[in-house]
């Protein structure tokens, strides 16, 4: 449930009554004080609830993270017109929440790495809306509701860095959950607090060596690191391009197994496709035994169904 209030003493008030709010989202400037006054109440009351600003004003924005420490922040969001932020915003601190206790589930993990505000606050609902189509596409293969919601709890999370030592550290501890990672190529890291200009590919490197199966989509604003990024992963996306979702979108279809199994011959040329699990196996009694291996040497038939919530066909299929 949403709860609205229009000003700080209210809302104050409202979560000391009320035991059961789990996330508060301000805007930047409310009726009687600043975000940050609101914030700063919130903790001084001993309140221990994620508070996460979305405001609509870059250069307010801008200025605030300038010159006032907003760590105060769980998180922060700009407002650019897409009203599936909020589900984002969301759906970001339920998987920040829930992680480490799905994964144990062998729940996978998508990690996303951009310190922009602007950015991830315009492709994390995209990235979120084709996460949760996916849950909904295979509501027909559950028997029952209660399918149905362990099959929602089951979606892939997403994991939202700002820094090389954070998607690290990420990596090292869900290595074998990991479904893919989405990366921006300049990026801090930690040891001098400075964007580093190659952040970005020694990350994909690191993992492309551990894990040569993961997907890794690159992107940034300087076209010059197309052909480094396309060295260790599926592609390179442009920031700031006026297609630049859309072909998120598509990256996450083709290469992170959110859409159709698609059949290829190691040439890639395709073979056929399957949508779901039951023409999965009937595709399987006709495709030529060199679309099969192909397949089973890159992981794609374990990570298709892991992506799907199958997780004990996809455990005991992966070693073979």
């Amino acid at each position: 449930g949403i709860t609205r209030v229009s000003s700080g003493r209210e809302a104050l008030s409202m979560m000391v009554k009320e035991k059961r709010i789990d996330l508060v989202i301000t805007s930047l400037r409310l009726e009687d004080m600043q975000a940050l006054e609101f914030a700063s109440e919130v903790r001084k009351a001993g309140i221990d609830v994620p508070i996460v600003l979305l405001t609509y004003d870059t250069r307010a924005l801008n200025d605030l993270m300038a010159n006032y420490d907003v760590s105060v922040f769980d998180k922060v969001f700009i407002w650019q017109g897409d009203a599936r932020i909020l589900l984002a915003m969301v759906k970001y601190w339920e998987d920040k929440v829930n992680l480490e206790e799905d994964s144990r589930f062998g729940v996978p993990v998508l990690i996303v790495v951009e310190d922009s505000v602007r950015f991830y606050s315009s492709f994390l609902p995209v990235i979120y809306s084709e996460v949760m189509k996916l849950s909904q596409s295979v509501f027909s293969e559950g028997v029952n509701l209660y399918q149905r919601l362990l099959r929602m709890r089951a979606r892939p999370k997403i994991v939202l860095c700002s820094t090389y030592e954070e998607a690290w550290s990420y990596f090292n501890t869900y290595r074998y959950n990991i479904l893919g990672i989405i990366s921006d190529i300049q990026f801090p890291r930690e040891r001098n607090g400075e964007v580093s200009a190659s952040a970005g590919l020694d990350l994909a490197e690191g993992i492309r060596e551990a894990r040569p199966d993961i997907p890794i989509l690159l992107q940034s604003s300087n076209p010059k690191f197309r052909k480094m990024a396309e060295k260790v992963g599926p592609g390179f996306l442009l920031k700031g391009s006026p297609v630049m979702l859309d072909e998120i979108r598509q990256y996450l279809t083709r290469h992170f197994y959110f859409g159709d199994f698609v059949f290829r011959r190691e040439t890639g040329e395709e073979v056929d496709r399957a949508s779901d699990l039951r023409s999965l196996l009937e595709k399987l009694e006709t495709i030529p035994e060199e679309c099969i291996g192909y397949h089973g040497s890159r992981h794609d038939f374990s990570s298709w169904l892991r992506a799907r919530g199958e997780y004990a066909l996809a455990y005991r299929l992966r070693p073979r």
